[in-house]
């Protein structure tokens, strides 16, 4: 049987497990799981313990996860990015303001282009 993780170490698979859930929700769209991993990513970084003095078996883990929790994040901003771009190419092709612009003059200043090529 198998000794209890570090309290460290299991907040860091919980910080971990909540990146993943985000990313996941992410790449395909679901908008209700990433507002709820939001939750979970509070709760865990709430969580997360000051390492004390770690074996050298959980410090080995605890490095793991957080490897693991970091590689998560690079996703989910690769994700976010290619998100973002979506969102912005779309508006751009409705004509639309890209970005917060309550008064839409960027939408304005954009409308009645054209793209001038020859044949």
């Amino acid at each position: 049987m198998r000794p209890a993780r570090h309290p460290a170490v299991a907040a860091a698979a919980r910080l971990r497990q909540a990146v993943e859930q985000s990313a996941a929700a992410m790449a395909t769209g679901q908008v209700d799981r990433l507002l709820a991993g939001e939750a979970a990513l509070q709760d865990a970084v709430a969580t997360l313990p000051r390492p004390s003095t770690l074996s050298d078996d959980d410090r080995r883990e605890l490095r793991a996860e957080l490897d693991a929790a970091a590689d998560a994040l690079v996703r989910c901003r690769h994700l976010g990015s290619s998100l973002t771009a979506f969102v912005r190419i779309s508006l751009d092709a409705q004509g639309r303001a890209a970005g917060y612009d309550p008064t839409s003059i960027m939408a304005a200043r954009l409308g009645g282009r054209a793209l001038n090529t020859r044949v």
